[in-house]
């Protein structure tokens, strides 16, 4: 399905319009973005009822940087794991700018997003978001949305970055993007100070997922694939939160045992 979205410019490939104080007047270009695909079965599980018998609704919320600089989002239709939606969006030609594409549970962005970053991931007019590269799509959106900070000086800072390197060291160093600290890598962006040692996994220990009341648990990112009572997994060693079949859980290491995990249900 394919969805328009102006954002003041002109309707076709590119327009002119004025944004971020200081670069005015600024010529802008349309792409079609289109949102992934999540893990199937962990899709399936979402769309089942809960051991509660809740239904849950699923959908996409794209948000992104218009080309005046401010912060839109638009909600698109889930119509299935292999259903891919398209929205055409309006962006600055040629500045760096981020667009998060999250799969949302019952309307919350509780779920790490999927992500690209224009133009770097821009093939013709189209810009295909990732998974993979949802996290250095959030590092980009982190910093230019960052208050205490004038927007067009973090634009300045981020126009110079080799954002397509980020990408590409990143996909060969991380397997699990959910593991990584994205607050630390943008930080060593914005002090200039950044090295491929910071795209690294916390550590993860191994341990079989046991619950009288849950059937399963999955990490809160969209390509995730679910555990399942009686299944060997690997878990971070700070808590983190999950999906699971009765909704969102924390889940931890026992401080005081080599091996277990403490399951804490959050409230619906």
């Amino acid at each position: 399905m394919l969805i328009l979205a102006g954002c003041g410019g002109g309707g076709g490939g590119s327009g002119s319009i004025s944004s971020l104080g200081g670069l005015l007047p600024i010529e802008t270009e349309t792409c079609y973005v289109t949102t992934p695909e999540p893990n199937a079965e962990l899709a399936a599980l979402l769309l089942a009822p809960t051991d509660s018998g809740k239904t849950r609704s699923l959908s996409w919320n794209v948000k992104y940087l218009s080309p005046e600089g401010s912060v839109k989002t638009l909600r698109l239709g889930f119509g299935g794991a292999t259903q891919l939606e398209t929205v055409a969006l309006e962006f600055a030609k040629n500045r760096p700018t981020p667009v998060l594409v999250y799969l949302a549970v019952d309307g919350y962005e509780d779920i790490l997003p999927a992500g690209a970053i224009y133009p770097v991931n821009k093939s013709g007019s189209t810009l295909d978001a990732s998974w993979l590269n949802g996290t250095s799509a959030q590092v980009l959106f982190d910093i230019l949305t960052k208050a205490d900070q004038q927007q067009k000086d973090a634009q300045h800072l981020c126009n110079y970055f080799n954002w397509q390197k980020l990408q590409e060291e990143f996909a060969k160093r991380v397997d699990e993007p959910w593991l990584v600290d994205r607050e630390a890598i943008a930080a060593k962006i914005c002090t200039g100070s950044f090295s491929v040692s910071v795209l690294k996994e916390e550590k993860t220990y191994e341990d079989v997922f046991q619950s009288d009341t849950l059937e399963w648990v999955c990490p809160a990112y969209g390509d995730a694939k679910p555990v399942f009572t009686g299944e060997l997994s690997h878990f971070p060693l700070s808590k983190k939160i999950y999906l699971s079949s009765r909704g969102f859980v924390i889940i931890e290491k026992k401080s005081t045992s080599k091996n277990g995990l403490v399951i804490t249900e959050l409230a619906e």
